[in-house]
């Protein structure tokens, strides 16, 4: 069990597992740049998708007080049992949460939200397959790690309430260009919320002739700094 910190926010305790995905810097970047931009007076129906430990939702429920509802979904049962686990470690029982057990939007029916977040994995297959992220964890975003987020693309607006917001990350360790490409091919408005830069694991270093062989391909982004792997995320927010 950790205690995560999150700056000007409570302290969110969670418990989590091997078979479980255990938040990255992402997850954190997509914390501050939604608590920037949540409505604070409306009550909001909210989607957490990938939610992983539940960090995410777990944190929006604690500090926010109208959040009328909130829908955990994941692909994995575990996740789901371990979100739980966490808004009972955090006191909020008697807030209403639901959890779905779903890729993407397939088990997602009848429903829409005034905020979603797409925080399903979106870095390519062969990088998770070497990272310490995913282990005994799937992931099937495909080779440039794209198809989750352009499947998201395709359907959030179906799910979407009138003047609702969306964010989810772009990260480089996945074809940043495809992604970019589609939202201006279906003139999806968005900005640019936050972009930073961070340094992957060392363990990566081990594996640099498949990361350069993934980045002439353009699957895949990095810069070599120090002797350090560094990627990228950007937050986008859909306007």
């Amino acid at each position: 069990m950790s205690n995560t910190n999150l700056k000007n926010k409570p302290i969110v305790k969670l418990k989590t597992n091997t078979k479980v995905f255990v938040p990255t810097q992402t997850t954190y970047f997509l914390l501050e740049a939604i608590k920037k931009k949540i409505n604070k007076k409306k009550k909001l129906q909210i989607i957490d998708m990938g939610c992983g430990n539940g960090v995410l939702g777990v944190s929006l429920l604690k500090i926010f007080n109208n959040i009328q509802k909130l829908t955990f979904t994941d692909v994995s049962k575990e996740s789901l049992n371990n979100c739980k686990k966490n808004i009972k470690l955090n006191n909020l029982e008697k807030k209403n949460s639901e959890f779905i057990l779903s890729n993407v939007f397939q088990n997602i029916h009848n429903q829409k939200f005034d905020l979603m977040i797409n925080d399903i994995s979106g870095i390519s297959e062969a990088v998770a397959k070497i990272s310490p992220w995913f282990r005994n964890i799937s992931c099937k975003s495909g080779k440039d790690g794209t198809n989750l987020t352009i499947s998201f693309l395709k359907n959030y607006k179906k799910y979407l309430n009138s003047k609702g917001k969306v964010f989810f990350p772009i990260i480089s360790l996945s074809n940043e260009k495809i992604i970019f490409d589609f939202l201006k091919k279906n003139k999806i408005k968005y900005r640019v919320l936050l972009e930073k830069k961070w340094p992957m694991p060392k363990s990566f270093l081990n594996h640099m002739n498949l990361l350069k062989k993934l980045k002439s391909k353009k699957y895949i982004n990095f810069e070599e700094q120090f002797g350090m792997i560094i990627a990228k995320t950007k937050i986008i927010y859909l306007i």
